[in-house]
Protein backbone atom coordinates (compact mmCIF):
# COMPACT_ATOMS: atom_id res chain seq x y z
CA UNK A 1 0.00 0.00 0.00
CA UNK A 2 2.51 2.54 0.52
CA UNK A 3 5.15 1.45 -1.79
CA UNK A 4 2.03 2.36 -4.53
CA UNK A 5 1.85 5.63 -2.82
CA UNK A 6 5.20 6.23 -2.80
CA UNK A 7 5.94 5.22 -6.35
CA UNK A 8 2.92 7.18 -7.70
CA UNK A 9 4.33 10.53 -6.13
CA UNK A 10 7.57 10.08 -7.59
CA UNK A 11 5.93 9.53 -10.61
CA UNK A 12 3.54 12.18 -10.45
CA UNK A 13 6.82 14.81 -9.30
CA UNK A 14 8.22 13.35 -12.74
CA UNK A 15 4.57 14.59 -14.86
CA UNK A 16 5.25 18.24 -12.95
CA UNK A 17 8.86 18.21 -13.98
CA UNK A 18 8.05 17.02 -17.65
CA UNK A 19 5.30 20.01 -17.62
CA UNK A 20 7.66 22.27 -16.68
CA UNK A 21 10.66 21.52 -19.34
CA UNK A 22 7.91 22.02 -21.84
CA UNK A 23 6.84 25.35 -20.20
CA UNK A 24 10.46 26.43 -20.94
CA UNK A 25 11.36 24.84 -24.55
CA UNK A 26 7.43 25.09 -25.55
CA UNK A 27 7.17 27.96 -27.70
CA UNK A 28 4.38 30.33 -26.76
CA UNK A 29 1.78 29.30 -29.60
CA UNK A 30 2.42 25.67 -29.16
CA UNK A 31 -0.27 23.71 -29.75
CA UNK A 32 -0.25 20.41 -27.43
CA UNK A 33 -2.31 17.24 -28.09
CA UNK A 34 -5.00 16.16 -25.46
CA UNK A 35 -7.39 13.11 -26.47
CA UNK A 36 -11.10 13.59 -24.74
CA UNK A 37 -12.77 10.68 -24.29
CA UNK A 38 -13.82 9.51 -27.93
CA UNK A 39 -12.45 12.48 -29.92
CA UNK A 40 -8.35 12.69 -30.72
CA UNK A 41 -6.45 14.54 -31.86
CA UNK A 42 -7.43 17.69 -30.24
CA UNK A 43 -5.14 20.58 -29.92
CA UNK A 44 -5.16 22.87 -27.03
CA UNK A 45 -3.14 25.51 -26.09
CA UNK A 46 0.45 25.19 -24.51
CA UNK A 47 -0.75 26.07 -20.68
CA UNK A 48 -3.76 23.95 -20.64
CA UNK A 49 -2.02 21.20 -22.29
CA UNK A 50 0.68 21.60 -19.80
CA UNK A 51 -1.19 20.92 -17.00
CA UNK A 52 -3.59 18.49 -18.22
CA UNK A 53 -1.47 15.57 -17.63
CA UNK A 54 -0.73 16.50 -14.42
CA UNK A 55 -3.88 17.12 -13.23
CA UNK A 56 -5.38 13.85 -14.42
CA UNK A 57 -1.89 12.17 -12.49
CA UNK A 58 -3.49 14.17 -9.18
CA UNK A 59 -6.60 12.80 -10.00
CA UNK A 60 -5.30 8.64 -10.44
CA UNK A 61 -3.26 9.76 -7.33
CA UNK A 62 -5.96 10.62 -4.77
CA UNK A 63 -7.87 7.78 -6.35
CA UNK A 64 -4.99 5.45 -5.13
CA UNK A 65 -5.22 7.03 -1.55
CA UNK A 66 -8.37 6.84 -1.25
CA UNK A 67 -8.95 3.64 -2.20
CA UNK A 68 -6.10 2.07 -0.50
CA UNK A 69 -6.22 4.25 2.83
CA UNK A 70 -9.11 3.08 4.05
CA UNK A 71 -8.37 -0.95 3.25
CA UNK A 72 -4.80 -1.92 4.49
CA UNK A 73 -5.42 -5.42 4.95
CA UNK A 74 -7.03 -6.19 1.91
CA UNK A 75 -4.18 -4.86 -0.18
CA UNK A 76 -3.12 -6.57 -2.68
CA UNK A 77 -1.44 -6.27 -6.11
CA UNK A 78 -4.53 -4.38 -7.58
CA UNK A 79 -3.57 -1.11 -6.12
CA UNK A 80 -0.49 -1.32 -7.83
CA UNK A 81 -2.53 -0.72 -11.13
CA UNK A 82 -2.72 3.12 -9.94
CA UNK A 83 1.32 3.44 -10.67
CA UNK A 84 0.98 1.92 -13.90
CA UNK A 85 -1.46 4.16 -14.83
CA UNK A 86 0.60 7.42 -13.77
CA UNK A 87 3.56 5.97 -15.62
CA UNK A 88 1.15 5.48 -18.99
CA UNK A 89 0.27 9.09 -18.33
CA UNK A 90 3.86 9.93 -18.16
CA UNK A 91 4.31 8.63 -21.47
CA UNK A 92 1.54 9.87 -23.48
CA UNK A 93 2.79 13.46 -21.49
CA UNK A 94 6.22 12.92 -23.02
CA UNK A 95 4.82 12.00 -26.36
CA UNK A 96 3.00 15.18 -26.38
CA UNK A 97 5.57 17.29 -26.00
CA UNK A 98 7.21 16.10 -28.62
CA UNK A 99 4.51 16.52 -30.90
CA UNK A 100 3.66 19.36 -29.86
CA UNK A 101 7.65 20.94 -30.40
CA UNK A 102 7.61 19.08 -33.92
CA UNK A 103 4.75 20.73 -34.98
CA UNK A 104 6.04 23.98 -33.55
CA UNK A 105 9.06 23.83 -35.41
CA UNK A 106 11.29 23.64 -32.57
CA UNK A 107 13.68 20.46 -32.39
CA UNK A 108 16.09 19.70 -29.69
Amino acid sequence: MIASLVIGGVVLLAMIGVSCYGWVTLPADARVPIHFGAGYNNFVSKGLGLVIHPAAGVLVYVINAVTTHNNPSKASSAIYIFPIVLCVLLVVQVGAIRVARNRSGTFG
